[in-house]
């Protein structure tokens, strides 16, 4: 009876220790497990981590440390960043999160053609430059509500995000449209090859979206650590955006040099949207 009397007590200790240590969501050095009222978050997107160091393992000769800050580099305009996220809890179960993602990109090709000349040497050359800039910027931040049972946190909400992604493209070259060369030798970058003539592009610019979207989000967050989680999150979304852009060439006339820009028509668009890719971060509270 005493033995028994003495198992007794021990498992209702044990019982009592884990029934306070779900309540309070404490790990086994003490250390609050789920995040307080008060308390900040700092995260980041946790596909270009994963992939990166999943390549480590497969010897992907495509791997690189960029995390998607420079991805598209020679094509333009550059893919989506990583996003950056903050977190403020207002309560226990309640947080604002803003999200910030910034991706740029500068690439300069310069070609080698023949210089024009009177008579002609092969071996004389100039260079011809093309510069390609691209833009993508996003900004915007979510109303989130949280529910859950230990270290599995679910959580809803919504808000609004602004987007803006710009591509332009310059050109400069070695060999000027003049009265004695009027149809100088340039290098045409979209075929890859020397050629001549007497019209060719100086500039193109696109504003490829700038538009804002609302929508909700659905997620969850699991804490495998003290105040460290990983997560995902679907949604849907309000989106409307329009773009713009516009191209100057330069021409020979017969009698004079000629720049002229031309104006790319607006186009728009209002829908909803998807939002379920590149939704796994990770989340570090404190």
């Amino acid at each position: 009876m005493k033995h028994l009397t003495i198992m007794v007590c021990a498992v209702l200790i044990s019982v009592g220790a884990f029934a306070q240590q779900e309540v309070d969501m404490l790990s086994k050095r003490g250390e609050m497990i789920l995040p307080q009222q008060g308390e900040m978050a700092l995260g980041i997107d946790a596909m270009p981590v994963l992939s990166y160091f999943g390549n480590l393992f497969n010897g992907h000769s495509g791997n690189n440390t960029s995390f998607g800050f420079i991805d598209n580099i020679y094509d333009c305009p550059a893919t989506p960043s990583t996003t950056i996220y903050v977190k403020y809890y207002l309560e226990d179960q309640v947080a604002i999160r803003g999200a910030v993602s910034i991706g740029l990109v500068n690439n300069i090709n310069r070609e080698f053609v023949t210089m024009d000349q009177q008579i002609p040497d092969l071996l004389m050359q100039v260079t011809d430059k093309r510069v390609r800039n691209a833009t993508d910027l996003g900004v915007g931040g979510d109303y989130l509500m949280y529910r859950g049972k230990g270290r599995v946190q679910g959580y809803f909400g919504g808000g609004a995000f602004f987007n803006y992604n710009t591509w332009k493209e310059t050109f400069t070259y070695g060999n000027p449209i003049t009265t004695e060369f009027s149809s100088p030798t340039w290098y045409d970058f979209t075929s890859n090859a020397q050629v001549t003539g007497s019209q060719r592009t100086l500039e193109n610019f696109n504003n490829l979206s700038l538009g804002i979207t609302l929508r909700g989000v659905i997620g969850v967050e699991y804490f495998f650590a003290p105040k460290i989680s990983v997560g995902g999150e679907m949604g849907l979304g309000f989106n409307t955006f329009r773009n713009s852009g516009f191209t100057t060439v330069e021409r020979w006339t017969g009698t004079d040099l000629e720049v002229e820009t031309t104006k790319v028509a607006h186009d728009g668009a209002i829908g909803v949207k998807n939002f379920t890719t590149g939704s796994l971060f990770i989340m570090l509270h404190f």
